[in-house]
């Protein structure tokens, strides 16, 4: 009924006799080198948080680098996904991504836990207690970052396992120094760290509005490279 030819992207339908166009086999291979380089990353983000958490005597990898390697794997696999979805219409990736989510918000919140009973037992020193941090950062910050490529993603439902756990902390430091007499110094770390995970999870349930500038330079950006990017056949 419309003789206007059509810019949005169809990755499966097959043209000039062909039996997948190349648009739907690049939509493919983004597919796979999205979910191989996310995937290499996260698997690469639990061993470092499995030394990180491990004793103190334990062998402890060079945490720049590994900080660097995984934060080029997950960029790779980040943009990849954006191409899949944002300019060759890839309509399983975001089912795939978002169960991704809850994958990373596990593993986040189990993190957490680990967490949670180093700073009870008060046996870390600052250098230990600020690799926590970091680890927890970077756990948080994929997160965020998965969130991005799905569009119109609601981040609420993963807020609440986050504050049920700091509800959990929050009784843990109250027992530790009102009942058990735990020393004072540690108390700021155990204070830090409640009102950061507390200050996060509120910010995602609450769903203000903080990330929509960026994910909408994202969207912008794509809407007018697609079909400069994007093969027509």
């Amino acid at each position: 009924m419309n003789d206007r030819k059509s810019t949005s992207p169809s990755p499966t339908q097959p043209r000039n006799g062909h039996l997948v166009s190349q648009r739907g086999l690049l939509s493919l291979v983004m597919l796979l080198i999205s979910l191989g380089a996310l995937g290499i990353a996260m698997l690469g983000g639990a061993k470092l948080a499995y030394d990180i958490l491990g004793p103190s005597s334990g062998a402890s990898p060079g945490l720049f680098a590994a900080v660097i390697s995984l934060g080029v794997a997950y960029l790779i696999g980040w943009l990849a996904a954006m191409l899949a979805i944002r300019v060759y219409g890839n309509l399983i990736l975001p089912i795939l991504i978002n169960a991704l989510m809850w994958v990373c918000l596990a593993g986040i919140c189990y993190l957490y836990v680990e967490i949670l009973e180093r700073l009870y037992i008060q046996q870390y020193d600052f250098w230990r207690f600020w690799k926590y941090v970091i680890v927890m950062l970077g756990g948080l910050a994929a997160l965020v970052g998965l969130h991005l490529i799905v569009e119109g993603h609601n981040l609420r439902p993963f807020a609440i396992p986050l504050l049920v756990t700091s509800l959990i902390q929050l009784g843990l430091i109250v027992f530790r120094y009102v009942f058990a007499g735990g020393k004072s110094i540690y108390l700021l770390g155990d204070l830090f760290f409640l009102f950061g995970m507390s200050a996060f999870s509120i910010l995602m349930l609450a769903h203000i509005g903080l990330l929509d500038p960026l994910r909408t330079r994202f969207t912008n950006y794509f809407d007018r490279n697609s079909t400069s990017i994007r093969t027509q056949d």
